[in-house]
């Protein structure tokens, strides 16, 4: 399904009926599949689970020009996507870079979310050698030259960023099915372009460590262990600055929780949204 919203076209699922909640999908560049069919379940705690790729992601419109979409867009496009389905108020959850456009969206309409879940993501990319040391563990000197080149300056074309997490994907698991892994790709419909501006023109600006004091709204915040990208570290520094948050961490698990402990993720998230 597709909704006609802040100018552009979204792409849209639905799962389920009762309270609304939104998922913003990382990437950039990826697309809203790799949360199915994990997410779907939270339909069973009474909500309508929605799942949509990101202006220039997925099977979204893609922009003629993308000099002027920024993280500001990003947001405005959820919350057009909000009046689109006519919710007053809705529980929100983002993950990776989802999880920045859904902070970012806290900071600017809070006054619309009933509660607020960060998976798997930063409040700033402002701890490169941890990146790269973590990166180091995982790969040979010429694997990480060439993932952490290609992150520094990304390809615009969707062949070559999908051969690129073809081939790396695997250090965003703890414990790595390559015949699941390979399938997800597979049904991963890659933007080039959105992967593309979005590390060169956004996230080198993403900084909301000074705001996130702000958000005032009931949110947990979430990470695995092995994460290499996203580690603890960076849930607990976003908790810590959000009062009365929460914060847990799946100890078996890298950047995919919802993957590599479907069960427990779900009595994590699912009990957590059931009492607020």
């Amino acid at each position: 399904m597709y909704a006609q919203v802040n100018g552009t076209n979204l792409y849209y699922e639905t799962v389920g009926e009762g309270r609304p909640l939104l998922l913003m999908h990382g990437g950039l560049g990826f697309d809203h599949t790799y949360f199915r069919p994990s997410h779907d379940r939270l339909a069973e705690h009474g909500f309508q689970v929605v799942y949509y790729d990101h202006r220039g992601n997925g099977r979204s419109e893609r922009p003629a020009d993308w000099s002027g979409i920024t993280h500001e867009t990003w947001a405005a496009d959820a919350d057009a996507l909000r009046e689109y389905f006519g919710w007053e108020r809705f529980t929100l959850l983002g993950q990776s870079y989802g999880g920045v456009l859904a902070q970012e969206y806290a900071l600017r309409y809070q006054d619309r979310l009933e509660s607020l879940i960060l998976a798997c993501t930063l409040p700033a990319m402002d701890y490169p050698e941890v990146i790269e040391a973590n990166a180091r563990a995982r790969g040979t000197d010429e694997e990480v030259a060439e993932f952490l080149g290609a992150l520094a300056n990304p390809s615009d074309d969707d062949d070559e960023v999908r051969a690129l997490f073809a081939k790396y994907f695997k250090w965003y698991f703890h414990r790595w099915d390559e015949a699941a892994g390979q399938a997800g790709i597979a049904k991963t419909h890659f933007s080039g372009p959105a992967f593309h501006h979005s590390f060169t023109q956004c996230m080198p600006k993403f900084n909301v460590v000074d705001q996130l004091h702000t958000i005032k709204v009931p949110t947990l915040v979430v990470a695995g262990r092995h994460d290499w990208i996203t580690p603890p570290e960076q849930a607990e520094r976003i908790a810590a600055r959000i009062a009365g948050s929460e914060v847990f961490i799946f100890e078996n698990s890298g950047h995919m929780p919802h993957d590599e402990e479907p069960e427990l993720y779900l009595q994590v998230i699912g009990g957590w949204l059931d009492r607020h």
